[in-house]
């Protein structure tokens, strides 16, 4: 333990530091399933209109990639038993618990918006060679507003999984 970091700071201070390591070891590995599940859907709505779904499987193995990547980069601090640093910054995660889950909700409705208005706005709006595109761009916004839901989660109950994670290291 590291009695530099603990003895210095409030166990809030520790608390929150852990919420951000553990947020940061998260979206390490999820940026890739950003880019992973709208390929995987792309892929679907490639092969349902009788298309080579190798582009969204391509984008998918992409994804794939960079989460294992991302996962291999964060094992220092995923496994780490050292004290997290401190964080001062409070007012800052309790106003992102706050608005994650609107901004979540905003970015999911604005997109299928969008979708929903090229979809009739366009000439070839359901075209079959154009619906892979929009599958895509629908469902981009869902990963993305997952993590920052799970990153929110994490904030909101940093000191009960702090102290869990104390008792365990």
């Amino acid at each position: 333990m590291d009695t530099a970091a603990s003895g210095t700071a409030s166990f809030p201070q520790r608390a929150l530091g852990y919420a951000h390591r553990r947020a940061r070891v998260f979206w390490f590995w999820w940026m890739g399933m950003i880019f992973g599940l709208p390929g995987l859907a792309q892929a679907a709505v490639l092969a349902a209109t009788g298309q080579s779904p190798e582009n969204g499987l391509v984008l998918a193995g992409l994804g794939l990639a960079i989460s294992g990547a991302g996962w291999l980069m964060a094992i220092g601090p995923r496994f780490t038993r050292t004290d997290p640093r401190p964080a001062d910054d409070v007012n800052r995660a309790e106003q992102y618990v706050r608005i994650a889950p609107g901004s979540a909700i905003g970015m999911i409705a604005v997109m299928v918006a969008i979708v929903v208005a090229l979809m009739f706005a366009t000439p070839r709006g359901t075209a079959p060679d154009v619906l892979p595109i929009l599958a895509l761009l629908v469902v981009f916004p869902l990963p993305v507003a997952a993590g920052l839901l799970y990153s929110a989660h994490l904030h909101r109950h940093r000191e009960r999984f702090f102290a869990g994670w104390l008792e365990r290291r």
